[in-house]
């Protein structure tokens, strides 16, 4: 079987781990399985957003017949070098002739400056999610997703999340066992599905409160998630008054204690059945479910599936 062919375009100021990262995963997977060509407009070498580092490339010309899959990094200027008329005619020109198209980060701007994200589904960095919808209404943003599918155009949120995206890329095209092999060897600590939030709760309500009394008290939380966690025993522990202590984290957090403590709880069980195979039993337990039929209630509420599911999916 002849490799998969993967073509990087990039530009001048590309995100160098947009380019990395993704391909190593896809190095680390074989080079019987893909080959990797980085291309570039007019070829040559091309400065990256981090001093020092550069990519060589062909230019995009050279770049004939099928594309299996064509990756559009992400960059701090990507939102600017997207109105660039050579970049977005390569970026439709090299479109035409692939497969599938994979966004990472910020390269969601020049697939839907392009027009290929027009009525799709898609997902990009966080901090640009309010700029990217305002300029692409016709796109139906997602987000707080890791990685979105949409048909055979992907995209993912920013810097690590283009692993992410590499790893269901190639579990789609090789099957599980394969991408969690690639994610061992990269020592990746979770090959995560596209539906988990680019934010941790932790760290959400952290950023949220940064220097407040919640911070700290978030971080307490997550190691002690088999405790008491009541909104009157953590009140107390921050020094507020119940209904101040509720007050206080919907107004700073945007979600009620027993709301966050239930995410957090979620979160930490999920990386547990995945990376494990502990019984879910013992799992509800050791996050302070209590029983495994409220875990699963718990999950169905905020990630839309049960934990057997999950764990029949990473089951190689």
């Amino acid at each position: 079987m002849n490799p998969h062919k993967v073509c990087f375009l990039i530009y001048p100021g590309v995100a160098s781990y947009d380019v990395a990262g993704p391909a190593q995963a896809f190095a680390v997977a074989g080079k019987d399985r893909y080959s990797v060509t980085i291309a570039s407009v007019s070829g040559g070498l091309i400065e990256s957003d981090c001093p020092g580092v550069s990519f060589g490339s062909v230019s995009a010309a050279e770049i004939t017949g099928q594309i299996d899959t064509l990756v559009l990094p992400g960059g701090l200027n990507a939102p600017t070098a997207a109105r660039g008329e050579a970049l977005l005619g390569t970026v439709r020109r090299l479109a035409a002739q692939a497969d599938r198209i994979a966004c990472v980060c910020t390269g969601a701007f020049l697939a839907a400056e392009a027009g290929i994200l027009k009525g799709k589904r898609a997902a990009t960095h966080w901090r640009y999610c309010d700029e990217f919808a305002e300029r692409f209404a016709d796109v139906a943003l997602e987000r707080d997703r890791i990685w979105v599918q949409d048909g055979t155009i992907w995209s993912s949120a920013g810097v690590s999340a283009g692993v992410d995206l590499a790893l269901a890329l190639i579990e789609t095209d090789h099957g599980v066992a394969t991408a969690l092999g690639v994610a061992r060897e990269l020592v990746v600590f979770l090959k995560r599905p596209g539906g988990q939030s680019q934010f941790s709760t932790v760290l959400s309500g952290q950023m949220a409160d940064a220097g407040g009394p919640l911070e700290q008290l978030l971080a307490w939380v997550a190691n002690n998630l088999n405790a008491d966690l009541r909104a009157e025993v953590l009140a107390e522990r921050v020094s507020m008054s119940p209904r101040t202590f509720v007050r206080t984290c919907v107004s700073r957090i945007g979600l009620t204690p027993a709301k966050v403590v239930e995410k957090m709880r979620v979160q930490a069980a999920r990386e547990s059945i995945e990376q494990s195979d502990t019984p879910l039993g013992v799992i509800a337990t050791r996050y302070g479910f209590g029983d495994e039929q409220r875990m699963r209630r718990a999950f169905q509420r905020n990630a839309r599936i049960t934990p057997r599911e999950i764990r029949a999916r990473f089951r190689i």
